[in-house]
């Protein structure tokens, strides 16, 4: 009786400091505009992922685990942090509040909920099907995405990453675009998440400084120069991701004799030759008849040059800014 009443103290200590720091970060993050977040229970998380049973995982990285559930008859999927690896909590707290203004766009990974209850918070999502692309822009499965899918996949995060810039008092930067954070669902819509690293540039202000954030192979060369946080951070990931998509290749792949290689030091020496088609993975040339091939042949060039813009291959000639890049890929995909 004891151990139980000391055990429900202690869930509603951690409950109530981690619910004061969620909130604090809501508010500094949204000038106080909230949305009502669900909070689940620690019963509930544990029994939905087993006890976090390895069967369930779905993803893992250093940071956190997302695992597979079931809560009230709903399959979700649950994200579960790492506090051996996490520099400072506050980004658990950033996932979930800017996750949760997110929500309303329909590319992004819905926010269902949290629980409280334990040592850090724990995210509740919607479930997405094919679940997280791998480093080469692939299901984890090893199931090869026919071109209209990496296309569409394109389209739908840019515009999730644009609404992100513009949908918010100040400007929010993602800083950590890349494949392993965007799930795909059952009708191959694409969901972008993980939002911990975001960093909001001040109303009236160009950038901000900070700590380089990011996965090697999609830091913008500037920010990890400068430590200046600006729209062409997300501008550069993403046009590494659409790199990816095309290729079938990792940002940092083995190169010749295995030494790591640049994937986007890669196109550019492909660029060079005069060439493009090295470039591409052999599956987006799959097509039913030559007519088809045509126009394939005009998304796939179209498709890569705005990757090189977005990029930077040629600095004359830069992208204005996530709206442009949404813009353009909607033409693109027209192009058929």
């Amino acid at each position: 009786m004891w151990k139980n009443t000391k055990k429900k103290k202690t869930k509603i200590k951690s409950d109530l400091k981690n619910g004061g720091i969620l909130l604090a970060e809501l508010i500094a993050s949204f000038d106080g505009k909230t949305n009502p977040i669900r909070c689940f229970s620690s019963d509930q998380i544990l029994k939905a992922t087993n006890n976090f049973s390895e069967t369930l995982i779905i993803s893992s990285w250093g940071y956190f685990t997302w695992y597979r559930g079931v809560i009230e008859e709903r399959p979700v999927s649950i994200k579960k942090w790492s506090n051996q690896n996490l520099s400072t909590f506050t980004e658990a707290y950033r996932d979930i509040s800017v996750s949760s203004q997110m929500s309303r766009h329909k590319n992004s990974l819905k926010l269902l909920g949290c629980c409280l209850e334990l040592e850090l918070p724990s995210l509740v999502c919607e479930f997405a099907e094919h679940g997280p692309l791998n480093r080469d822009g692939g299901l984890s499965s090893g199931e090869p995405l026919p071109w209209r899918v990496r296309l569409k996949i394109a389209k739908e995060i840019a515009s999730s990453v644009a609404y992100l810039h513009t949908a918010f008092p100040e400007t929010i930067i993602h800083r950590n675009i890349n494949p392993t954070n965007i799930f795909v669902d059952e009708n191959w819509n694409a969901k972008l998440s993980d939002f911990w690293f975001c960093v909001a540039i001040p109303e009236g202000e160009l950038y901000v400084e900070d700590d380089v954030k990011g996965v090697i192979g999609f830091v913008d060369p500037d920010y990890y120069w400068t430590m200046k946080v600006t729209e062409k951070v997300d501008v550069y990931s993403f046009g590494v991701v659409m790199l990816v998509l095309l290729s079938g290749r990792a940002a940092v792949f083995d190169g010749p004799g295995e030494a790591p290689m640049s994937l986007n030091d890669h196109v550019s020496e492909v660029m060079e030759r005069g060439g493009f088609e090295e470039v591409v993975d052999k599956e987006v040339w799959r097509v039913s008849d030559g007519g088809e091939l045509v126009g394939r042949k005009l998304q796939v060039e179209a498709f890569l040059r705005l990757a090189l813009r977005c990029v930077r291959y040629k600095k004359e000639d830069p992208v204005s800014g996530m709206i442009e890049v949404a813009k353009e890929l909607k033409l693109i995909e027209k192009l058929s």
